[in-house]
């Protein structure tokens, strides 16, 4: 008698049909007994026909159920162990001096996100006169751009104020981009301005950190500083990248004071980074570039 294959387990074929057989449930393939039967063939031993006892059944489950808690305990571990935290940055005497070297720069441009206004308001109430024209991306809606920047100006020995097209780079001047416009910079007869504008997003944001940073490297080159602080994505790296094969000077925020470590890593990874700097130290690394 010959069985085929079916969705209720076997079944006689057309050529049995005309003798009743039953055939038993087939249970997940194999029964308690047959399994155990077949393990001491692999095994090489032999059996005996009895079937276990309730009690052997019990210690082989409960053999079986430790290994399968003892192996999801491991993957929850691996899962669960947190990295080491990062160790912040230390501006050390040598960095100062090292950052003391630089090229005093005629402008400043610095791209944050995530995190990014505590990060501004932390950094630019420690900077003080002089200082060159800073121009800021943070991305942010539009409408709260401008409360940033007057909450900021209330704080801060520096003017911020949000930009606008037309506007003049002056010396202890921050400009803010609006929110949901890119802002670079523009030639005109009276010299560079700032030149706000809306646009196609970049790095699906706008303002975008690589817009400015990308006019930046074309109209200062070397006689730039540019900062790229804590924010999710990697918008800021590739136009910083093109600041520092100008020649410009890089800083970039440390890992440990980052609320998201996305786009200063961006920028490091591609090489765009001179130094990164915690944030507690960041407006005196500046200085030091600034003031020599």
């Amino acid at each position: 008698m010959t069985f085929t294959q079916g969705g209720g387990g076997q079944r006689p074929s057309s050529g049995a049909m005309g003798r009743t057989t039953v055939v038993p449930p087939v249970i997940h393939g194999l029964t308690e007994h047959n399994a155990t039967r077949l393990r001491q063939q692999a095994g090489g031993g032999q059996t005996t026909g009895r079937q276990p006892t309730p009690a052997e059944r019990l210690r082989e489950r409960s053999a079986q159920a430790s290994q399968n808690i003892s192996a999801i305990l491991a993957k929850i571990t691996q899962r669960g162990e947190a990295p080491e935290p990062a160790k912040p940055q230390i501006l050390t005497a040598q960095i100062q001096q090292e950052l003391r070297s630089w090229r005093t720069p005629q402008i400043i441009a610095i791209g944050s996100s995530t995190g990014g206004p505590e990060a501004l308001t932390k950094l630019l109430p420690h900077l003080a006169p002089p200082m060159p024209p800073i121009l800021i991306v943070q991305h942010i809606p539009a409408m709260f751009s401008r409360l940033l920047a007057e909450r900021l100006d209330m704080a801060c020995a520096l003017h911020i104020c949000e930009a606008a097209t037309g506007n003049d780079l002056m010396p202890n001047h921050v400009y803010i981009a609006p929110g949901g416009q890119h802002m670079e910079l523009q030639q005109s007869a009276e010299g560079l301005r700032i030149f706000c504008h809306p646009g196609a997003k970049v790095n699906n944001v706008c303002p975008s950190a690589d817009v400015l940073f990308a006019s930046v490297a074309k109209y200062f080159g070397s006689a730039a500083l540019g900062v790229i602080l804590t924010g999710m994505g990697r918008d800021g790296a590739t136009g910083l990248a093109q600041m520092h094969a100008q020649g410009a000077h890089t800083l970039g925020q440390d890992e440990a004071s980052c609320v998201v470590y996305g786009m200063p890593r961006a920028a490091f990874e591609e090489q765009a980074v001179d130094y990164q700097v915690n944030l507690q130290e960041m407006a005196k690394a500046i200085t030091c570039v600034v003031q020599a």
